[in-house]
């Protein structure tokens, strides 16, 4: 009667102590993927609020300019040699400031679309670390159930693989989290 009893205050307060991690969990996951729309948004905003033309194009614009002179042939030195300068523009400089705009307008678009992939990566991943902590808290609370050392010892080898695996994930998505950040300077330059 006293094992009933002594079992049941255990399983209650497994379960209640389950439901306060899922509750945690869900709280965790949540926050995480709020912070990713958040990110996604300004990663967005920075892109499109980038500048369609740079300084350097600008010097497109500029005419070409010339200096020679025109003198005798031997008198190069003398006062009656001449001077000229000249500038011309080129009618095509404008085109390729068109050609430009369009190209940066396919950039931008391409990275709005990286950002959105490198976003969805991130979501399964957050997903992903959230599975493999709720196999965790679940396998961390049978190895202290288990009187067996050599099985404790081996259910415990299947957790630190799990740790591992969850430590893989978090690096993924900080790398992808700087992937996303890369692509916004990539077009801010």
């Amino acid at each position: 009667m006293i094992n009933k009893i002594t079992y049941s205050i255990v399983m209650a307060s497994l379960f209640i102590y389950s439901f306060g991690l899922y509750a945690e969990e869900i709280n965790g996951r949540e926050r995480e993927q709020a912070d990713l729309k958040k990110t996604v948004t300004a990663a967005k905003a920075r892109i499109n609020r980038a500048d369609t033309y740079q300084w350097k194009d600008t010097l497109r614009f500029l005419p070409e300019i010339s200096v020679s002179r025109r003198s005798p042939y031997n008198d190069a030195t003398s006062e009656e040699t001449e001077t000229y300068v000249s500038a011309s523009i080129s009618l095509s400089q404008f085109y390729d400031v068109a050609d430009i705009e369009e190209q940066r307008g396919i950039i931008k678009r391409k990275a709005v679309r990286r950002v959105e992939s490198l976003s969805y990566n991130i979501e399964k991943l957050i997903e992903r670390k959230y599975l493999v902590t709720d196999q965790l808290g679940k396998l961390k609370q049978m190895v202290k159930s288990i009187d067996d050392p050599l099985e404790a010892a081996n259910w415990q080898n299947k957790i630190d693989q799990l740790q591992l695996q969850q430590n893989e994930i978090l690096i993924e998505i900080e790398q992808l989290y700087a992937e996303i950040e890369y692509t916004c300077v990539e077009v801010e330059r």
